[in-house]
């Protein structure tokens, strides 16, 4: 997990997985946009798809922290296939895009990301309470574009930002 001050051997397996992760940022800003136009059928399963595969290719030194992220991303995918509490599902996939902006903004200090989690809590409970319908477009338009300038600050950066020292990894 990010030590910009360690640059490791890179394998392919590496730049395939730091690829993937920073382009669900991208997909998961586009999710956000189409479940805001009424497009669930495709705007949802994108957004938890994306939470998981971003979840599987997230490097972490902390497994438990690894753990919880992709558990929720697992929890996100199960309970869509199944059809079940979709604003749970919701909700899961969520809690791995604000894990995963927690630890940029904690590995980079990369601008507006401290609000982004809130924004995305924001944007669920708008989801889940239909309140006011302009909340709703202002939260999604927010969170979309904070997710999407996290994945373009991302693909600024050196691939080897992501990866880190290899050796301080918890199996």
């Amino acid at each position: 997990m990010a030590d910009i001050h360690h640059q490791e051997t890179l394998d392919r397996i590496d730049y395939l997985t730091v690829a993937v992760y920073r382009s669900c940022f991208l997909l998961a800003a586009i999710a956000i946009v189409l479940m805001s136009l009424n497009h669930l059928a495709f705007g949802m399963p994108l957004l938890v798809l994306s939470a998981l595969i971003a979840a599987s290719c997230v490097h972490i030194y902390d497994k438990t922290i690894r753990w919880f992220i992709q558990a929720s991303g697992l929890l996100a995918t199960c309970l869509l296939v199944a059809q079940l509490l979709p604003t749970i599902a919701l909700g899961a996939a969520i809690a791995v895009w604000c894990g995963l902006s927690i630890k940029e903004y904690y590995c980079f200090r990369i601008r507006l990301i401290k609000i982004t989690p809130l924004m995305l809590v924001f944007y669920w409970l708008c989801v889940a309470l239909p309140i006011w319908q302009p909340l709703l477009y202002l939260s999604a338009g927010l969170s979309a574009l904070l997710l999407f300038s996290i994945g373009v600050a991302k693909f600024r950066q050196p691939f080897h930002f992501d990866i880190g020292d290899k050796s301080k990894f918890q199996i």
